[in-house]
């Protein structure tokens, strides 16, 4: 059979990458008659750094599957269920050191050919692809890979004619517990819904007071944790912008 297209469709926070591990080694542990493989994990941006650390945790006791960099390859090829990973907008730049042709031969086209001459067939999974390029980011990761399967993983994906699209429901989610139904949003401040956004009335406040009333809030929640007998240390998330998507911001501007 010739190369296939599959889509797994999962809301923001339904735990895509995990799910993607457990289906990745359930391929590599099957090992009944057919082709050895070779993974090659592409997301934006560092977010390929972010999955290749929750990869390694997940396959930390089983070892089912290696997890590297360019760099960590050994004879400069991908082994049987080892997964190399990198950025793909990567592709885009042609002075990449891990694209362009080098005295080393360890660009991607050298790494894949020796890959393959091993007797290892390439399967590309292709993580948030909504991001930035959409379609032809797709297109050209799997102009230049060349997979024996290529595997789109988005809540939005983009992906054209796939052979098969396994699809996750928001409800699902929610009935799992993953994301929640509702948030309440600041409850003791007035916030007000312009257009399709809402505004809070912490928004004008400086930053020390919305952390005070923050911290405020997770010791109430803390307390109530503690009443119930349940064992839990709800945590504080602060979210810093994003530099570059503020860089960007500012020359559109």
């Amino acid at each position: 059979a010739g190369p296939k297209k599959l889509i797994f469709k999962a809301p923001t926070g339904s735990g895509k990458t995990i799910v993607m591990a457990e289906f990745l080694k359930r391929l590599a542990d099957d090992t009944d008659g057919r082709t050895l493989l070779a993974f090659i994990w592409a997301a934006p941006r560092k977010l390929h750094e972010q999955s290749k650390d929750k990869l390694e945790r997940y396959f930390e006791h089983s070892r089912a599957v290696e997890c590297s960099y360019f760099e960590d390859l050994t004879d400069r090829r991908i082994q049987e269920n080892e997964i190399l990973f990198f950025n793909w907008e990567s592709i885009r730049q042609e002075g990449n050191v891990y694209i362009r042709d080098n005295e080393q031969e360890n660009n991607l086209s050298a790494v894949l050919e020796r890959t393959r001459d091993a007797g290892c067939e390439v399967v590309l999974v292709i993580d948030e692809s909504h991001y930035h390029a959409q379609a032809e980011t797709s297109q050209n990761l799997m102009g230049v890979i060349v997979p024996k399967l290529t595997i789109e993983v988005s809540a939005t994906p983009v992906m054209q004619n796939p052979d098969e699209l396994v699809s996750v429901p928001l409800e699902e989610v929610k009935a799992e517990g993953m994301i929640k139904k509702s948030v309440l949003l600041n409850p003791d401040f007035e916030n007000v819904l312009r257009g399709e956004k809402i505004a809070s009335e912490l928004a004008s406040s400086t930053d020390e007071i919305v952390l005070r009333e923050a911290v405020k809030k997770r010791e109430e929640l803390a307390r109530a944790y503690r009443e119930a007998g349940v064992a839990i240390n709800p945590l504080l998330l602060i979210q810093l912008p994003d530099r570059r998507a503020q860089a960007d911001d500012d020359l559109q501007a």
